[in-house]
């Protein structure tokens, strides 16, 4: 009776054992099997996560312009898209066909497009077909503040600063097509049927300067920062500083804005001075020499007695690198 006893004591042990031994597995399996589900969800929510940044990273990155980072051929690209957003006309056909070819800008006279404005500066007339057209435009002041003054023929569309420009055409999201066309932009061209280009044609004072100072030089010998720009044609002179002078072969003229070029030297460099006609080289000239600094062709800017006012540079960048630099063959 005991040895029976001692039996089924045993054989209780085992069957709770047994029992147990299942509950046990099936909760492990069950908490292994609520583990993976959760793991799931986690990594559905991290890649749901990851793609709503993603997201919202690719809305963040259009390309931005800036209003105080901007060269000559990228403001101008900027007023002509801007242009022929705001008023179409002849601004969209030019901003249409320099798509296809190149975004050319003349420097004309305001005597010669008939516009009347208290701006002394160039206008500048913008085309895609190579050809003169009625899109212009012309500028006041200098960096993010500068005025902008939009024409159509002899038409004054409005005036708007290059900041408000830009965040306009930021809004639109319109920089990689202004970056484009500026790569495209050619300044200071010839357009057929440009009226000053026949005058120059008929008139024996075409070149008469010198083609080593012609182009668009740029110097931030400002004292402030700022960029300066110096334009010169084949027989004219013209500055952001309110400077215009037109060159002409011989010492007479009539027009105040007339002026006369000749050539001297001092301090062992070559300067050419343009004068007003009526005066003579001296106070009040402009001296201008091409010259060579740190293996770069540059313009120096002085006045009579051979004083560096500015250097000029061919870029924008190196005008930037070279600010307020004296360099040791010239005179300050």
């Amino acid at each position: 009776m005991k040895h029976k006893l001692t039996v089924l004591v045993a054989i209780s042990a085992a069957l709770t054992l047994a029992g147990c031994s299942q509950t046990t597995q099936s909760n492990t399996q069950s908490s292994q099997s609520s583990q993976s589900k959760t793991s799931k969800v986690a990594k559905n929510s991290s890649d749901n996560s990851n793609t709503s940044t993603s997201s919202s990273k690719n809305k963040d990155t259009y390309t931005k312009l800036s209003a105080s980072k901007m060269d000559y051929k990228t403001t101008a690209s900027a007023i002509a898209v801007y242009a022929a957003q705001k008023y179409g006309d002849t601004w969209e056909i030019a901003v249409n066909a320099a798509k296809q070819g190149n975004l050319g800008v003349a420097f004309r006279s305001k005597d010669a497009t008939g516009i009347t404005s208290d701006n002394d500066g160039y206008v500048y007339e913008v085309s895609g077909t190579g050809k003169s057209s009625n899109a212009r435009y012309m500028l006041a002041g200098d960096g993010a503040d500068k005025q902008v003054t939009i024409f159509v023929k002899q038409r004054n569309l409005g005036t708007t600063s290059l900041k408000d420009i830009v965040a306009y055409l930021n809004q639109k999201n319109d920089a990689d097509l202004v970056k484009q066309l500026a790569e495209k932009t050619q300044l200071n061209v010839k357009l057929a049927g440009n009226e000053d280009t026949q005058k120059t044609t008929n008139n024996s004072s075409a070149s008469v300067i010198p083609s080593s100072l012609q182009g668009t030089w740029y110097t931030a010998d400002t004292g402030n920062g700022n960029i300066d720009t110096l334009t010169v044609t084949d027989n004219k002179i013209n500055d952001e500083a309110g400077f215009s002078m037109n060159v002409k072969a011989k010492t007479s003229g009539s027009s105040t804005s007339d002026g006369y070029m000749k050539q001297t030297t001092i301090n062992g460099i070559s300067f050419y001075s343009f004068t007003n006609m009526g005066q003579t080289p001296g106070q009040g000239s402009t001296y201008l020499a091409p010259h060579t600094e740190d293996d770069q062709s540059v313009i120096v800017s002085a006045n009579s007695n051979g004083r560096t006012n500015a250097v000029y540079w061919k870029s924008e960048a190196l005008a930037k690198k070279n600010s307020n630099k004296q360099f040791s063959d010239l005179k300050y």
